[in-house]
């Protein structure tokens, strides 16, 4: 079977739904838009909607060139998904990432959690991430982000390894400064990891059938083609299943919903170098794909 990749690309500035295959993008043909008409309708149908996907890509071969073909080259790639219901972040769940910050690598309980308004916080492949004028330490996270297929409330864990459409890439921008601890009761995430365009998210969705062992999958991320983050899923404390689980205990998941993971060493803070005006962002995980954007100050 032809593995493959779902895409959002601007076609006349508009987005349509796409399949990455060979070395560029197929936009969905009529019989396919018809009924999805955005990769979130795809994802909210997913039970049904990947077979008809699969079928379409072994009907394509090798073929390429069509009229609704576009080069990987001359491809613009907006969100996968404009915008999920939910972007929900789990922090605290690399042990690597916790020794470099000095905390014990351990099972949090209850396991932290927090969600971010997509709207406003999310941006698409080679967009432009704006740095607050209020923080001097704005860091990045690198983080495997998991694409919902089906409505999931008090799942057990084979239910949410069963409910995963696929992966894409999610920067977690974190304005370390901006992050405060204070009396019992505050802590302020929103300043810190919530404001407009912290999210990044791309350039695709990976099948979760093409993804191979998520529990050993590697994440490099350079900055100015500097290498800041070598990492692997293999240092995860949760596994995404268990991740899935909890969340549905406290909040229903629903198809196209983006859950992120948690990120591994390497972090700015770590390697005492921030981001300026101008760096470029170059985040990759193997088998999904790799996410490049811009900073500029506000």
């Amino acid at each position: 079977m032809q593995k493959f990749q779902l895409a959002s690309v601007l076609v006349g500035g508009a987005p349509r739904p796409a399949i990455g295959v060979l070395s560029g993008f197929q936009v969905f043909p009529p019989e396919l838009s018809r009924d999805y008409p955005s990769l979130k309708a795809v994802f909210e149908d997913w039970s049904h909607s990947f077979g008809r996907l699969e079928s379409y890509v072994e009907e394509l071969g090798g073929s390429s060139g069509g009229p609704d073909w576009i080069p990987a080259d001359d491809a613009i790639l907006d969100l996968p998904v404009r915008f999920p219901n939910k972007l929900i972040a789990m922090g605290a769940n690399f042990a690597d990432h916790l020794a470099e910050m000095g905390l014990p690598t351990i099972k949090h309980d209850p396991m932290p959690i927090f969600l971010m308004p997509p709207t406003t916080c999310m941006v698409g492949p080679g967009e432009t991430v704006i740095k607050p004028r209020t923080t001097k330490e704005f860091d990045w996270e690198l983080e495997l982000a998991v694409v919902i297929g089906k409505r999931l409330k008090d799942a057990s864990l084979v239910e949410a390894a069963n409910a995963i459409a696929g992966y894409t890439i999610v920067l977690d921008m974190s304005a370390r400064d901006l992050i405060q601890i204070g009396p019992p009761f505050y802590i302020d995430l929103v300043r810190g990891k919530a404001q407009d365009t912290m999210a990044p998210c791309g350039p695709a969705v990976t099948p979760a059938k093409f993804i191979g062992d998520v529990k050993n999958l590697s994440m490099t991320l350079f900055v100015n083609d500097r290498q800041m983050v070598n990492g692997s899923t293999a240092d995860m404390i949760f596994q995404i299943d268990e991740i899935i689980s909890h969340i549905s205990q406290y909040i229903t998941l629903e198809p196209g919903d983006i859950v992120l993971t948690g990120a591994p060493a390497g972090s700015g803070k770590f390697h005492k170098c921030f981001l300026k005006d101008g760096d470029c962002i170059r985040a990759q995980i193997e088998n999904v794909g790799e996410l490049r954007v811009k900073v500029r100050e506000s």
